[in-house]
């Protein structure tokens, strides 16, 4: 549902700026609450784009729910997948609602390339723009490389250079395609103090298999 102009984002419908208050009925109270305590049943709201059917309902095959339980129940989680099984919308699920539903998170998505690394937060931005307004925070920024909510939490997307995530301390690093990082021992050395420090950080790898 969109919302009025004055209410929105840099004139985006689909995205609410900061400080608009929304009235909740006694419903979404309740699926906000489910939402919040468990990732898996947010999945239900998650839109994604497929060739056939434009934009739909992500519906989640048995693995990947256990995908995202495993991300939720462990700090370091390392997937060997092949292409086109949804490992990153699923990934992308656990980490809009990380940042929608708990304050002040910051995570990372860094890939082989930039490209794929933005690619990965554009699929982020669609699912939240196709969110009902009372499941999203307000807005702060947007953009193709970073996204700040008004809860305090932000997700940046970067290349997997070896400086990519020294500038910042992350909640969560999410690293796609690590099998493709030049240099993948001294990137990891540089990247596990970044999240090392705090009880719950957590990184989440992903690699082809053969």
């Amino acid at each position: 549902m969109a919302i009025q102009k004055k209410e929105s984002y840099r004139d985006n419908p689909l995205l609410k700026r900061v400080g608009i208050n929304v009235s909740f009925t006694e419903e979404q109270v309740e699926e906000y609450i489910k939402c919040r305590k468990d990732p898996l049943y947010f999945t239900k709201y998650i839109k994604i784009i497929t060739l056939d059917d434009g934009v739909t309902q992500f519906k989640m095959y048995d693995f990947q729910e256990d995908m995202l339980r495993t991300f939720h129940n462990n700090r370091f989680t390392i997937m060997k997948c092949p292409r086109q099984v949804g490992k990153t919308t699923t990934t992308v699920a656990y980490l809009l609602w990380t940042i929608l539903f708990q304050d002040s998170q910051s995570v990372a998505v860094l890939a082989n390339r930039g490209e794929t690394a933005r690619g990965i937060l554009g699929k982020l931005q669609l699912a939240y723009e196709n969110l009902p307004m009372w499941l999203q925070q307000g807005v702060v920024e947007w953009n193709k490389g970073r996204v700040e909510l008004e809860n305090g939490s932000i997700i940046v997307a970067s290349s997997t250079s070896s400086s990519a995530a020294r500038s910042g301390s992350f909640n969560i690093v999410f690293l796609d395609e690590f099998a493709f990082i030049d240099d993948d021992a001294r990137f990891y050395t540089s990247t596990y103090p970044v999240v090392s420090a705090g009880k719950d950080t957590q990184i989440i790898m992903a690699m082809l298999s053969a």
